[in-house]
């Protein structure tokens, strides 16, 4: 995928679906809606794609760096209250997509082939994906 680009930061606060957040000019942080669509490129179920939790079947082998969709998710863990966890063992995704006072992510966990989506507080630091408009 020539169109996508992982970094670390926050949404900014932004409550706007597809926000740019602190993507660059013409790119924007997916929806739950953008996660999904990559999830049945890559061959994962619709009934799939909108269920929460562990889904899918390799979906998590292909986003992770050496799979073979091109994406290259890095396990960086997320930051919360207490610091940086679970660094080198999972990758947590935003998605612009709020659920009340969370918003939607994916998480790629190193073993597990598959890809959990959940919603959680917005106090987390994830990792974002920067997709082009």
């Amino acid at each position: 995928m020539a169109n996508c680009t992982i970094g670390q930061g926050a949404m900014n606060g932004s409550t706007a679906e597809g926000a740019q957040g602190i993507c660059a000019t013409g790119w924007h942080i997916p929806s739950d809606g953008d996660w999904k669509t990559l999830e049945g490129e890559l061959g994962m179920s619709t009934a799939d794609q909108d269920n929460p939790g562990f889904r899918g079947t390799d979906q998590g082998t292909q986003l992770k760096i050496g799979g073979d969709s091109g994406f290259e998710a890095r396990l960086a863990g997320v930051r919360a209250t207490g610091g940086s966890v679970d660094r080198d063992s999972t990758a947590n995704l935003w998605s612009s997509t709020e659920v009340g006072a969370s918003a939607w992510g994916r998480f790629l966990f190193s073993g597990s082939a598959r890809v959990s989506r959940d919603s959680f507080s917005k106090s987390f630091g994830f990792s974002v994906w920067c997709l082009k408009d």
